[in-house]
């Protein structure tokens, strides 16, 4: 397929553009905006690809970010497969503890303090203030970014900056904010196929977590929303023996409570609702991260909700984009 999207191939190290590709047989691109994507790329086995297309090469599309091939086999094709430049932090690990710290701020501390990767350093800090109030500790980079930025409704990317031998890769996060523009409704015309779904099956908000000792000794605490009530309280238990008092604590001492209370935080953000809405619209200009505004009159709700995935298909027949909803956020009409 030939079409006005262009791909950028660079060196793996300077990031100089050795070439390009803007003829394909298939091309999958997911975009995420707190997860992990994947590309897929099917050309001809020419000499030109074969020379150009080679593992750790960087790929860019010419409106997106970059992406760095993983896997290329050669079947009556030439098929290469990997992921956005986010991939890189699956390759730093740590084992810092991450406890109601501002989100942008511990994501970039994260990537700050691992391991150089060449020609990777931090972007723009925008500033924004959301607090990572839960704990999570230990991890690849990549799996903390995860976890806060979905936690704390905030996307992280690598972009590519600058030119010539001053390219770089920069890390930032963002998050882009309602544009009362963006509002789709069937009655409109621009809300087609809806369907959603949204369980609290497994959703808890309140913890007791009991660690060392026995019977009524066991020490115990209570963490999370504590004062949560009726139907808005969702309890679970966990049962924390294999943390045990050290360095001269006793199962009363304080900082020994605290320990069994991040217990229980790791284990409630895992308990989150989980929900979905995917729908067709009729607008080629969104882009992963917008937040919009969609109307179901037939359930008598507005759902406020973020683009979580933008995944293009290109092929002989054509380009699709395909839209994929984070969790919504659902108001009473």
């Amino acid at each position: 397929a030939r079409t006005a999207m262009r791909i950028d191939v660079l060196d793996a190290d300077t990031l100089a553009r050795v070439g390009w590709v803007d003829v394909w047989v298939s091309l999958y691109w997911d975009s995420p905006y707190y997860s992990e994507g994947s590309f897929t790329l099917e050309v001809r086995p020419t000499t030109e690809n074969l020379q150009l297309l080679q593992e750790g090469r960087w790929l860019v599309r010419s409106d997106e970010n970059p992406r760095i091939p993983m896997r290329i086999c050669s079947r009556a094709n030439l098929v290469v497969s990997g992921y956005p430049a986010t991939w890189l932090l699956t390759k730093r690990v740590s084992a810092v503890t991450v406890k109601n710290q501002n989100a942008e701020s511990a994501m970039r501390s994260l990537v700050s303090a691992a391991k150089p990767w060449p020609r990777l350093a931090l972007g723009t800090e925008y500033g924004f203030d959301t607090t990572f109030e839960k704990q999570t500790s230990g991890g690849t980079v990549f799996d903390y970014c995860k976890t806060i930025g979905q936690a704390c409704d905030l996307g992280f990317r690598i972009v590519l900056d600058g030119k010539g031998s001053s390219k770089r890769l920069l890390f930032e996060c963002f998050r882009p904010t309602f544009d009362p523009n963006r509002r789709y409704s069937p009655k409109w015309g621009n809300l087609l196929n809806s369907g959603w779904s949204f369980s609290d099956t497994d959703y808890a908000n309140v913890a007791l977590v009991q660690g060392a000792g026995e019977g009524d000794e066991r020490a115990t605490v209570w963490v999370g929303d504590v004062n949560a009530t009726g139907s808005d309280r969702r309890e679970m238990y966990v049962d924390a023996r294999d943390v045990q008092p050290e360095d001269g604590e006793t199962s009363t001492s304080q900082s020994y409570l605290e320990k069994l209370a991040d217990r229980g935080g790791e284990k409630l953000l895992a308990q989150l609702r989980t929900g979905s809405i995917e729908f067709d619209v009729d607008d080629d200009t969104l882009q992963v991260g917008d937040v919009l505004s969609a109307s179901l009159p037939q359930l008598g709700y507005t759902a406020m909700v973020r683009v979580a995935d933008i995944i293009t298909q290109s092929e002989d027949s054509g380009t699709t984009r395909t839209i994929r909803l984070g969790p919504p956020t659902w108001h009473k009409t």
